[in-house]
């Protein structure tokens, strides 16, 4: 259980770093070079640098949003004393857990069970996935779904049959067959 001292200082601490982000918001240049009518003569990379930019101010946007949301609901716990303990559990949070994030409102175990359940549902898999039977393209079965060899019904066969950039050393056996005695 946390003391009133040690929750006065973790409010004094909250609130500046919250007056600094804001500031940081408020500072953050958004304005971009949109003097011209037409990029037509500008190089790709000047508007790739405006885009990259843009991009960037808008992720630091939403991180530092993300951090006041956290800081706000920080200062409404200690507002209804219950800054300090884990908001599922009730249970209460390590002070070295608070002293490094004084924004944290769940304890170790109930944060760690959060972000493992966000990072659950954010799998980097391509689209394509979804409707590819793997069933299919990894046994290099033909589009018709037959598995003759010696038929060649795949998009990839029927072109190499026009040839390919296959080397000797790409052969079988890695040899020249036109060298052999």
């Amino acid at each position: 259980m946390l003391t009133e001292e040690q929750i006065e200082t973790f409010k004094k601490r909250l609130l500046k770093e919250k007056a600094k982000t804001e500031g940081y918001m408020d500072n953050r240049e958004e304005t971009y070079d949109e003097g011209e009518l037409s990029h037509y003569d500008n190089h790709p990379a000047d508007s790739g640098e405006e885009l990259f930019l843009r991009e960037r101010d808008q992720a630091l946007n939403e991180l530092d949003e993300e951090f006041l949301s956290d800081v706000d609901k920080a200062l409404l716990a200690i507002q209804n004393g219950t800054y300090g303990q884990c908001e599922v559990c009730g249970k209460d949070i390590e002070l070295d857990r608070l002293e490094v994030i004084p924004e944290a409102t769940l304890c170790i175990e109930h944060a760690r069970a959060q972000e493992e359940e966000e990072h659950a549902h954010e799998v980097d898999r391509p689209v394509e996935e979804d409707v590819l039977n793997p069933n299919e393209t990894a046994r290099r079965k033909e589009l018709d779904g037959t598995d003759q060899p010696g038929q060649k019904t795949d998009a990839f066969s029927q072109v190499e049959d026009y040839g390919s950039s296959d080397t000797i050393a790409d052969s079988e056996g890695n040899h020249d067959p036109t060298r052999e005695q």
